[in-house]
């Protein structure tokens, strides 16, 4: 079952040192505004919770839905193991200029932030 983008609320996340939003389900891709991206993350296969693969579509061991404002660089085979010590943070993205950053909850609220 895959849900709109548009009606879901999220997680703000960092994923590879960019600001993304973070769900467990799965997110219909054509509900996706333009200038947005969309990756599925796998978890590891014993389920301890890790998410251990970033694609544009995960079968198997669905861990959650990433958006971005901008895309992933991906390997040429389009899956992107992810690093838990540098890829993946469960907090906002931070730094000089979002001391007064209130995390995002929804696409609305993440294209005025971060959209181009």
């Amino acid at each position: 079952m895959t849900f709109n983008a548009m009606t879901e609320h999220y997680e703000e996340i960092t994923v590879c040192g960019k600001p993304a939003l973070f769900t467990s389900i799965r997110i219909k891709r054509d509900t996706i505004p333009d200038g947005l991206y969309a990756y599925d993350v796998r978890h590891d296969d014993e389920c301890r919770g890790i998410p251990c693969e970033i694609a544009p579509f995960v079968m198997v061991n669905h861990w959650g839905t990433i958006i971005l404002a901008e895309p992933l660089e991906l390997p040429d085979d389009g899956r992107r193991y992810i690093d838990e010590d540098t890829d993946w943070n469960y907090a906002p993205l931070d730094g000089e200029d979002t001391a007064n950053h209130k995390p995002c909850t929804t696409i609305s609220d993440f294209m005025t932030a971060y959209a181009h």
